[in-house]
């Protein structure tokens, strides 16, 4: 159901004939360019400009290293998503970032194109299409939910684009989402372009060294690269291989704040509670024969707790008379008797706790998180500056950061899914028809918040009061306010002036004396 067979056949598009049959430059031309810096290099399809003489030990120690590398990374990454305040983070950006419209709609279809705009057949039809892939084949609004959180966590997503090949002019039938940790490819070094897709069926799977090499093994599903879709959060290490998410920049106070606050709660449960100390009467005993009967009567009495940083439980329930590990000391016959005191606890260790508090917001803070939304009660911090002063529409800083934020996330969605909306088109031999491009059509997503809306609508406040502080004075004209203050073009201004003659018309508004309406 795949699109590998399919675009192995003849009907190859012309966009993909040229990249797959365009020259290779010439190698010196490249270093010249680019400065690979190889000695001894050789061209290897599917892996690019390699030295041959040490390419077997360069992938040993660095290539099939960075996918081992790589799915460690990724199991880390959803450990720490299990975090609550990791997992309150992306819950909040999934959520925002997969809004719905009035229309209970994630996405919706911009024409960017004046011409296409102005045909309506065209319009209906790739309204049509639109709603056939993304509201009936696809469900849009479940999916795009759990491919953001996917994408929070593991930095990256990969999903199958699923076409009927035995009628591939009805175009994508469905997505199939993949598990990242299985999923790899090839690229090409000196352009970027990856050139394959390939999942690995079986866990520790080595890197192939070639795409040939792939196509031989069992252990490995081939998918052409129009077969894919990969979005990914677009920042790397030494290579396109090595990719860092969202959650990269939180590991360091992820595990002090982990730490820190077992640390608070071992301290909590050992300093806090109070002690016995037994004073066991051993009368003449000898002292090795004292100190085995006092650890008698301590094994009798107490079991010891420990705690599961883990689980976050004790170990073991106490017996009667146990509280924790308590002190058992030999009384010889000269003393009064065995005696039972208490040694008082410390319970500040969870009064105190201005680390955790500073490791929470470093937290926050690696995350993006608006300050303002975290419980200042318990977090000890405010809200960041706010725009706005001090009217009653004023939008906090950090809310605005965290908003473009998410847009710039929607935006890679948006542009990978109006990929995958042109080639459904493609199939459907609408692409070419109408000439489409990502130029002229583009899918959209819902913004995570509306702060532009508030903000224009402070600004449109403050430029009518300017306006009405001046458009009365005899020494000022409307039509020069209009313009200045009101930011009003001659064409707005214009059908300002035909609206207040249809409201005289309509019986909203009195003329005045000279026939006009009043302003």
């Amino acid at each position: 159901m795949g699109l590998l067979s399919y675009f192995k056949k003849d009907s190859l598009t012309e966009e993909i004939k040229a990249f797959e049959e365009r020259p290779r430059p010439k190698l010196t031309d490249i270093m010249a360019k680019r400065g690979e810096g190889w000695e001894s290099t050789e061209d290897m399809y599917g892996v690019g400009q390699v030295g041959t003489q040490s390419f077997n030990l360069f992938y040993n120690n660095y290539i099939n290293k960075q996918y081992e590398n790589e799915v460690e990374k990724i199991n880390f990454y959803r450990q720490m998503a299990n975090m609550p305040e990791i997992a309150d983070v992306i819950e909040d950006a999934v959520n925002e970032s997969t809004q719905v419209d009035e229309d209970d709609k994630v996405i919706h279809l911009d024409i960017k194109d004046k011409a296409l705009g102005d045909n309506e057949n065209i319009i209906k039809n790739l309204n049509d299409e639109f709603n056939k892939l993304f509201n009936q084949n696809i469900s849009t609004e479940d999916d795009l939910w759990n491919m953001f959180r996917n994408y929070f966590i593991d930095g990256r997503i990969y999903y199958e684009r699923v076409i009927d090949q035995r009628h591939p002019k009805q175009g994508i039938q469905n997505i199939k989402v993949l598990p990242s940790e299985t999923m790899d490819y090839i690229y090409n070094p000196l352009s970027g372009k990856i050139n394959v897709f390939f999942q690995y069926l079986k866990p520790n799977s080595k890197r192939p060294l070639s795409i040939e090499e792939a196509q031989t093994r069992e252990d490995i599903v081939l998918f052409n690269p129009n077969q894919i879709g990969f979005i990914n959060y677009g920042i790397y290490g030494k290579s396109k291989y090595e990719i860092f998410g969202f959650l990269e920049k939180s590991k360091v106070p992820y595990n002090q704040l982990k730490l820190l606050e077992t640390s608070v709660i071992i301290y909590r449960i050992i300093r806090a509670p109070e002690r016995f100390v037994f004073r066991i009467d051993t009368g003449n005993m000898p002292r090795d024969k004292a100190l085995k009967y006092v650890e008698k009567i301590k094994q009798k009495m107490t079991k010891k707790q420990s705690y599961n940083s883990t689980t976050g439980q004790l170990s073991q329930e106490p017996e009667i008379l146990s509280l924790l590990e308590n002190y058992y000391l030999p009384q010889s016959a000269e003393g009064r008797g065995s005696q039972i005191e208490t040694v008082g606890g410390n319970p500040a260790g969870f009064t105190e706790l201005d680390d955790v508090y500073y490791f929470a917001r470093k937290l926050y803070r690696a995350l993006k998180y608006p300050a303002s939304r975290v419980n200042a009660s318990q977090e000890k911090t405010d809200g960041d500056v706010l725009f706005g002063g001090g009217s009653t529409g004023e939008i906090s800083r950090d809310e605005i950061k965290w908003s473009k934020f998410l847009e710039r996330q929607q935006k890679k969605f948006c542009n990978e899914l109006t990929d995958l909306f042109l080639l459904h088109l493609e199939f459907k031999g609408l692409k070419k028809q109408y000439g489409l491009t990502k130029r002229k059509i583009q899918i959209g997503m819902n913004p995570p918040s509306k702060y532009k809306e508030q903000m224009e609508a402070n600004f449109v406040e403050s430029r009518h009061n300017n306006y009405s502080s001046l458009a009365d004075r005899e020494e000022m004209s409307k039509y020069y306010c209009m313009k200045k203050y009101l930011k009003w073009t001659d064409e707005e201004i214009q059908a300002n002036v035909d609206g207040m003659k249809k409201d005289v018309e309509l019986g909203f508004r009195e003329a005045n004396d000279e026939g006009g309406s009043n302003w």
